[in-house]
């Protein structure tokens, strides 16, 4: 019996009922309609914080596959996501490409480049790829500010902004529904992919190399592969943040970005899908309070206090939910359900 064929087997043996999956997304659109509402008549929430956390939660669906499913540790998701930003910027402003060919250039490149850093990484064990990725981050966030083309250390300025045929996404509202519409496909797809046998290989790559690889399963291959999936979700996102910000520097590639998208995904649940819109929401809606409280409590904060409050809920989720908090309530509704499964 052939290998993909004895996953598929296994995949219909293990694969959950679809209802209760078909319910989780069923939220998730109601929520997401109604973010506009909420957002605009609750303190510290405005539709530019809806639009950053959809577009962050893109990028951090990507962790969810290298990471929680394939137990693969990436520590430059923000290289790709800059790539994406910078690819579309330049091919915008420079070369008048349209918004949408760019953006598909950007997420080609991003591919393209981790297609190739997967062709030397993953020949070897160990945590060569964090390594590798915070390396990429590094090199990528100083190059950027020594090139012409990407407008050195000031930036790319005046990226043109994102259009659906005569419709121009000139507003945070509308921005906000075509970030919303990405992130419920992009969650669609991460869905179906950790169901279908190519995640279930994934999923036994991260229990253990050695007994995927003698079953069969072309660990490299399959470690490439969902590698360059979340470096292309990353530079969608980014992508995505340029023609919304029109603006581009080398921050877009900062190590901080890349240690928050591992944090939002930590926090929220690697290890199903729904980590990354729950990760994001947290962390967000966590440095959006800090700013507005943390001066009234302490008048002489400065810096990055961000990264304090990362730290402490991420300390905390370890601690009491170490399966993420939307793995805990994934766990509970998975123990409560009529139906069974799980909720990934």
């Amino acid at each position: 019996m052939s290998t993909d064929r004895a996953a598929a087997q296994a995949a219909e043996r293990t694969a959950p009922s679809w209802r209760p999956s078909a319910v989780a997304f069923a939220v998730l659109v109601a929520v997401l309609l109604l973010v506009p509402a909420v957002f605009t008549r609750v303190p510290f929430y405005t539709m530019s914080t809806a639009v950053q956390m959809a577009i962050l939660s893109i990028a951090t669906v990507g962790l969810t596959l290298l990471t929680g499913a394939a137990g693969q540790i990436s520590i430059g998701q923000a290289a790709f996501y800059g790539l994406g930003a910078y690819t579309s910027a330049i091919l915008t402003s420079r070369s008048a490409l349209s918004p949408l060919l760019a953006l598909l250039a950007g997420m080609a490149l991003a591919g393209l480049t981790a297609y190739l850093v997967g062709l030397f990484i993953f020949r070897v064990r160990g945590h060569y790829l964090a390594l590798a990725t915070l390396a990429l981050g590094l090199v990528l966030g100083y190059v950027s500010k020594q090139l012409p083309v990407t407008g050195g250390a000031e930036g790319i300025v005046d990226i043109p902004k994102l259009a659906l045929g005569p419709l121009t996404l000139d507003t945070d509202l509308g921005f906000y529904y075509l970030a919303a519409g990405v992130l419920t496909a992009v969650l669609l797809l991460a869905w179906h992919v950790t169901r279908s046998p190519f995640g279930l290989s994934l999923q036994a790559i991260r229990d253990s190399d050695v007994a995927a690889a003698a079953c069969g399963v072309p660990i490299a291959a399959r470690k490439r592969a969902v590698f360059v999936l979340a470096a292309v979700l990353a530079a969608l996102a980014g992508s995505l943040y340029a023609h919304w910000v029109t603006f581009v520097d080398y921050h877009t590639l900062d190590l901080l970005l890349s240690l928050q998208l591992l944090i939002m995904a930590t926090i929220g649940g690697l290890r199903t899908v729904w980590g990354a819109p729950v990760g994001a929401f947290i962390v967000i809606t966590l440095t959006q309070a800090a700013k507005e409280v943390l001066p009234r409590v302490a008048p002489n904060v400065g810096g990055q206090f961000e990264i304090v409050v990362y730290g402490v809920a991420l300390i905390l989720v370890l601690l009491f939910l170490p399966t993420g908090v939307a793995g805990g309530i994934s766990g509970l509704v998975r123990r409560r359900s009529p139906w069974g499964g799980d909720q990934r």
